[in-house]
């Protein structure tokens, strides 16, 4: 009954057009569950018309499973498997000008819903089910956006330079394989229990736990424009946390992290353990290391270093998003790019290019995380030149247009804000024209500290990066980055920073932060390296890629060179320290 006073009290039936599909997209029963409903509630038109009708309609669906090992200390501490089926219904009333989106509220619905679980078995009538009670909600949704929406703009004044709230996008028809390949559970859960237990050996480490994921998953994606995709989406990852106390309490920390799109191209055994065994050597040499002071002068980043400070400052200024409209008194949560109004402008060396390729499968033999051939719009992901010759070209956009980008590169990896998906980075592969040896970089810097009166120069080995302190020290970087002057977004803290001096000594400093450090800085780099490295993340949309946060993941990759700054400053927080353990740690 609640169905069929759905429809009659809401819409009435008009004919519409039937997609075409190609021959084995029947043999799914999740898309031929899709293209039935989609195909009904393309009909719909809505009693009394105008501006409430869908003009856009979107079925997605990730089907998956997921399996999760944690353990500690050579002890497994969580052991997990879950099956999945995670839905992302969109209904666009008005039209591609003008749509419920972009207003602070959009997305918000009131009422009740009925969608809330979704059938884990192929049964074609269920499934049907689920779609309409979700279009249902999303329609609901899109009717209360546009009524606030327009409420909103009934009390301001017009913006001049009005953009369209959509771009029309070409159909893509892909249907691929979606068999999933069998994970050694077993193995995998052995293997994380012995890596574990790398850190027995350290009584300087008082946490090092390892966490072991594996998704794998199929992604279906449908809409009214006439795209359909099935393809695998599927993404593995391991990483582990250590942290340890210096005499005066300060807690030192070491990261390591491993992923990839598949099993096999996580890195082997031997390699896993000596990166977890470096990393509980980095904590008990930082627990020893002095606390490092106050500096302003000249900086090498080593190229791993280098990767990881432009995934932050250049990768997450790439995206603009455009501010919603607000209610009158009411704040906007909005974070602009700091290179929003830079397009022609240089904000690199003009011996530096950079390109975002999604298509880059491998670099120097090694695969890239951030291979993609579709975006979650249903776009095919494009390389885009984002900065030539320094200067910036391009950003990496989604169907949201923004001011002198009005159509989409394939870039949306991110649920937004306001109704509208967040582009971000892929490949991300920044090449330079002119490189010189790391060595005698790393001579420059000193011979400029020297000039410059300073008794050392800095070099930073590795950063905090994807994030792996806690939630408050994450807040307390956030408030520091700006009261600094620093970039609109915190940027995360060296964990390996080092004093050097004239004679090429280096002495580790533990407990600095970068200070007033924005995208700024990148207009002064010095000089590059001509050796690279390769540094993967899984971007989730947190903070600081916050590691081992939930919600959708996109892996990335970013190759970048080794670079030379003329100008850095590091600051040490003036914090309450915890005190250390009273007792020493039990021996084995």
């Amino acid at each position: 009954m609640k169905r069929r006073a759905f429809l009659a009290a809401a819409a009435t039936l008009a004919p519409a057009a039937r997609i075409g599909f190609a021959q084995n997209a029947d043999d799914d029963v999740i898309l031929r569950a899709m293209r039935d409903e989609l195909d009904r509630s393309r009909q719909l038109r809505v009693v009394g018309g105008g501006d409430n009708i869908p003009y856009f309609i979107s079925y997605g669906l990730s089907d998956s499973s997921s399996f999760r090992v944690s353990a500690s200390f050579g002890a497994a501490l969580l052991v997990n498997r879950r099956r999945s089926r995670v839905p992302e219904i969109q209904v666009r009333v008005g039209g591609y000008d003008f749509d419920d989106t972009g207003h602070i509220y959009s997305g918000v619905y009131t009422g009740s819903r009925f969608d809330n679980e979704w059938p884990l078995d192929d049964s074609y009538a269920a499934l049907r089910e689920s779609f309409w009670l979700a279009t249902d909600r999303a329609y609901k949704t899109a009717l209360e956006s546009m009524a606030r929406k327009r409420a909103a703009l009934n009390s301001m004044s017009a913006p001049s330079d009005k953009l369209a709230d959509y771009s029309p996008a070409e159909p893509v028809k892909e249907i691929a394989k979606a068999a999933r390949r069998k994970i050694d559970e077993a193995g995998w859960q052995a293997r994380v229990v012995k890596l574990s237990a790398v850190f027995d050996s350290y009584p300087e480490v008082l946490s090092g736990g390892v966490e072991f994921q594996a998704i794998q998953g199929t992604t279906y994606l449908m809409n009214s424009e006439g795209t359909t995709l099935r393809y695998p989406d599927d993404v593995i990852f391991l990483f582990t946390k250590v942290e340890g106390q210096a005499p005066d309490g300060m807690i030192v920390r070491d990261f390591v992290s491993f992923q990839g799109i598949d099993a096999d191209q996580m890195a082997p055994e031997p390699a896993m353990r000596e990166a977890f065994t470096n990393a509980a050597e980095n904590v008990r040499r930082l627990a020893k290391a002095p606390a490092g002071e106050g500096y302003s002068g000249p900086t090498l980043f080593e190229p791993a270093a280098a990767a990881q400070l432009l995934a932050q400052l250049l990768g997450d200024n790439l995206w603009v998003s455009r501010k919603p409209i607000g209610e009158p008194g009411r704040t906007v949560n909005f974070l602009p790019s700091e290179f929003e109004s830079k397009v022609g402008s240089r904000i690199l060396p003009e011996w530096i290019d950079v390109v975002d390729d999604p298509a880059q499968t491998q670099w120097n033999g090694k695969p890239l995380a951030g291979h993609e051939r579709f975006d979650m719009e249903g776009v095919e992901s494009k390389a885009v030149a984002v900065v030539e010759k320094g200067v910036l070209k391009n950003f990496l956009t989604t169907r949201q247009p923004v001011h002198g980008f009005s159509g989409s590169n394939g870039h949306a990896r991110m649920p937004g804000s306001y109704g509208a998906a967040r582009a971000a980075i892929t490949n991300l592969i920044v090449k330079s024209s002119q490189g010189s040896p790391l060595g005698d970089l790393k001579k420059k810097m000193m011979d400029l500290s020297k000039e410059r009166g300073k008794p050392y120069g800095m070099l930073v080995r590795k950063l905090d990066y994807p994030f792996s302190a806690n939630v408050t020290d994450l807040r307390s970087l956030a408030s520091s980055s700006t009261q600094s002057g620093g970039s609109a977004r915190p940027l995360s803290p060296p964990i390996l920073v080092y004093r050097v001096y004239a004679d090429g000594r280096e002495e580790l400093v533990r407990g600095l932060r970068f200070r007033g450090v924005s995208t700024r800085v990148l207009r002064d780099v010095l000089a590059a390296s001509e050796e690279s490295a390769l540094f993967d993340f899984v971007n989730n949309a947190a903070p600081l890629a916050y590691l081992g946060a939930g919600g959708y993941l996109a892996p990335a990759a970013v190759v970048a060179p080794g670079l030379l700054f003329d100008e850095i400053e590091f600051e040490l927080p003036q914090e309450q320290l915890p005190k250390p353990p009273i007792v020493p740690p039990p021996t084995a």
